[in-house]
């Protein structure tokens, strides 16, 4: 219970950032600005490669967030003399420019690892609205791996950092899709957003 408490406070400047994220790119002036990572551009099969969704503000804007919300979070932590029951201070001082770079490599990561899963979705056609058997088992597969994909990247990077055991990866990539879920529920119920 100690570790998966340790884990989310690992992982909150993460969290953080993946919201402060989506509630800026909701700002119209923001919003504007999005230019999909694409170019808006299809793959050879005539479809587009990521889609509208992944803009190249919002995986800058991931980077950036990722870095202060670290930031601001290393400080806390030492301020309240908590700074030991983070898994990253266990291994590295809890120091400005650490946190900073390393909470900009997890943003990072947080994009980076929803690209692959963007680009299969958009070669099955999953986000178009056709029903059938075949379509929703697919729109199950993808609606998991859209709640692990970015914990993944950044786990792995994590596990590296902290000696995590695969096992541990392995829970730490579902525990945070779990959370993913219940994010998108609280984001859903004060009208962030329209669905999972």
């Amino acid at each position: 219970m100690q570790w998966i408490l340790s884990l989310y406070i690992t992982m909150f400047p993460v969290i953080l950032a993946g919201v402060f994220n989506m509630l800026l790119l909701k700002i119209p002036f923001l919003k504007s600005r999005c230019k999909p990572i694409d170019g808006g551009k299809n793959w050879i099969d005539g479809k587009r490669i990521f889609g509208d969704s992944k803009s190249i503000l919002g995986f800058w804007l991931m980077t950036l967030l990722g870095g202060f919300t670290e930031l601001f979070w290393g400080l806390l932590l030492q301020g309240i003399g908590e700074t030991k029951r983070s898994l990253l201070y266990l291994y590295f001082e809890n120091a400005p420019g650490f946190n900073f770079l390393i909470g900009m490599l997890f943003g990072f990561l947080y994009m980076l690892f929803e690209l692959p899963n963007s680009f299969i979705k958009r070669r099955f056609s999953v986000s178009a609205a056709e029903q059938g058997d075949r379509r929703r088992g697919l729109k199950l597969i993808f609606f998991i791996l859209d709640q692990i994909d970015s914990m993944l990247g950044i786990m792995l990077c994590l596990g590296i950092l902290v000696h995590l055991t695969p096992a541990q990866i392995v829970f730490a990539v579902f525990l945070g899709g779990l959370t993913h879920v219940l994010v998108n529920c609280l984001l859903i119920l004060f009208r962030v957003r329209k669905y999972l």
